[in-house]
């Protein structure tokens, strides 16, 4: 099944973004961490690359958590936004699609723009927060490219 934003939006507001009512994010970054690094594997599990699932996403959600609590610790909203997008884009890289492997997204900077946006604007509803987030890393997933070995041709992930 290829990767869906409106899915990962759903993630995202039930188990990382904090409610309307409740206002700014919450203090613990490390819970904060597991919540969005949770959210993100269950989410690329579902990644394909020439119709070859993602063997190694869940495996890797520890690795994910790792790298964003430092940025979430920050507790400064562009450098939030840039750090989950190159602690995605560490995690996308690499990972396993069968015999193949995922390149780097290319669009780590884009993502990390808006998604730093979105961040530091408290007024947006928690639900278009989502959207906004979960687009953003659904377009860096998409420029990431898996290489296969021959005869193989190498595929975006989808």
């Amino acid at each position: 099944m290829p990767l869906i934003p409106s899915a990962l939006s759903q993630s995202l507001q039930s188990r990382w973004l904090p409610r309307d009512d409740k206002g700014p994010f919450h203090d613990d970054a490390a819970a904060s961490a597991q919540a969005l690094a949770g959210a993100i594997a269950e989410w690329f599990a579902l990644a394909m690359a020439s119709g070859i699932p993602c063997a190694t996403a869940s495996a890797r959600q520890g690795q994910l958590q790792s790298m964003l609590l430092p940025f979430l610790q920050a507790g400064v909203a562009p450098a939030a936004g840039q750090g989950i997008a190159i602690s995605f884009m560490a995690y996308v890289a690499g990972q396993s699609f069968g015999p193949g492997v995922a390149a780097p997204p290319i669009a780590t900077s884009a993502a990390a723009a808006a998604i730093g946006m979105v961040l530091a604007d408290l007024n947006v509803p928690q639900s278009s927060r989502a959207d906004q987030i979960a687009a953003a890393l659904h377009a860096q997933a998409l420029s990431s490219i898996v290489t296969f070995p021959p005869p193989m041709p190498p595929s975006p992930v989808i």
